[in-house]
């Protein structure tokens, strides 16, 4: 079993060496062996590998709309796996999951970080004022 999970802020992947009820043991993609609380962990999947899964995320998320989604995303707080599932279809796979998460993750003026793997989008104000501070 893999699994996706945030450490320090950071989005990281791994494979899941031992399972308790509140920890794992996990084996980080570079080789690292970390304990990760239960609470951390956003995803978990069976394929593919932990290293090709950040890759394949990296990849889609290049290519994905943050204003896009902010347009298409509701006004409540909404689960990065909901949107990704809204976004590229009901089976959505763990890479385009990722992909979303990564995107939602590096988009802090489109939408604010309410939890684990919880988002809201900004307001429509705050937004425009945070995209005409960028383009001065």
């Amino acid at each position: 079993m893999n699994l996706l999970f945030e450490d320090d802020g950071q989005l990281k992947a791994g494979t899941v060496l031992a399972d308790q009820d509140t920890s794992l043991q996990v084996e980080a993609s570079t080789g690292r062996r970390l304990k990760v609380k239960a609470a951390n962990v956003l995803l978990r999947f069976a394929t593919p590998g932990p290293g090709e899964t950040l890759a394949q995320a990296a990849a889609i998320a290049a290519g994905l709309d943050p204003q896009f989604l902010w347009e298409v995303s509701g006004d409540d707080e909404f689960a990065f796996d909901a949107l990704a599932r809204e976004y590229f279809g009901a089976q959505a796979s763990a890479p385009e999951q990722a992909a979303v998460l990564q995107l939602l993750h590096a988009s802090p003026m489109y939408f604010y970080k309410r939890g684990k793997g919880r988002y809201r989008k900004a307001p429509a104000d705050a937004l425009a004022a945070a995209l005409a501070s960028v383009e001065r």
